[in-house]
C-alpha cells in the first residue's frame, strides 16, 4: 500500500494530465480538500515536494498560482498511475467534467496588475486561445483599488467585454 503523500503526488500529477495544461491551484487543492483526501499541511507538503523534484511547475497569474505538468511528471504519472485507483481517478475525471468551464475560462482569460515606476498601478487584462493571445490590453489606473476592481469586473465580465469589442470592430 502506498502512503497518502504518494496517493495526493500521483492525484495531482493525474489531475495535470488529463486537464491538458495549467490548472489554478486552489481549483487542485479544492478538489482534494473537499473530497477528504488531504488536509492542508500535507497539501502544501506535497505541492512544494512536486515542484522541488521538478514534476510540476507554478506559474503566476495575477494573484493566482497555475500549476503545470512538466515532462518528468507526465513520465512520473505514466510509471506509477497503477498505484492511484480507479475510484480516485473517477472522482477526478468527473470533477474535471464539472470544472471544464472554469478551468478554460482560467486559462483563456487573464488579470493582472502592478504597480508602475511612474507610480500608478498597471493593468493586463488578455484573452488567450491555446497560448496564443488573441486580445492584450493594458490599462494605466491610480491606484491599487481601481487596479483591483480592473481584475474583478474583467473576471467577472470579461466574455462579454471581449464579445462587445469584436462587435464593434468588425
Amino acid at each position: 500500500m502506498d502512503s497518502p503523500l504518494t496517493v495526493y503526488k500521483l492525484t495531482i500529477l493525474y489531475i495535470l494530465d488529463r486537464a491538458a495544461g495549467e490548472v489554478a491551484a486552489d481549483r487542485v487543492s479544492g478538489f482534494l480538500l473537499e473530497n477528504g483526501y488531504v488536509n492542508f499541511v500535507s497539501l502544501m507538503q506535497t505541492y512544494a515536494e512536486l515542484e522541488e523534484a521538478g514534476l510540476i511547475r507554478p506559474g503566476r497569474k495575477g494573484e493566482r498560482i497555475m500549476l503545470s505538468l512538466t515532462g518528468e511528471g507526465r513520465d512520473t504519472l505514466r510509471f506509477f498511475s497503477s498505484r492511484l485507483g480507479a475510484e480516485i481517478k473517477d472522482q477526478a475525471e468527473a470533477w474535471l467534467r464539472d470544472q471544464k468551464i472554469e478551468i478554460l475560462e482560467d486559462r483563456q482569460f487573464t488579470a493582472e496588475y502592478d504597480r508602475h515606476p511612474d507610480g500608478g498601478y498597471v493593468v493586463r487584462l488578455a484573452v488567450r486561445e491555446r497560448r496564443t493571445p488573441v486580445l492584450d490590453m493594458t490599462l494605466s489606473v491610480p491606484d491599487k483599488a481601481a487596479a483591483e476592481e480592473a481584475v474583478r469586473g474583467w473576471k467577472e465580465k470579461s466574455g462579454e467585454i471581449y464579445s462587445l469589442i469584436i462587435e464593434k470592430l468588425f
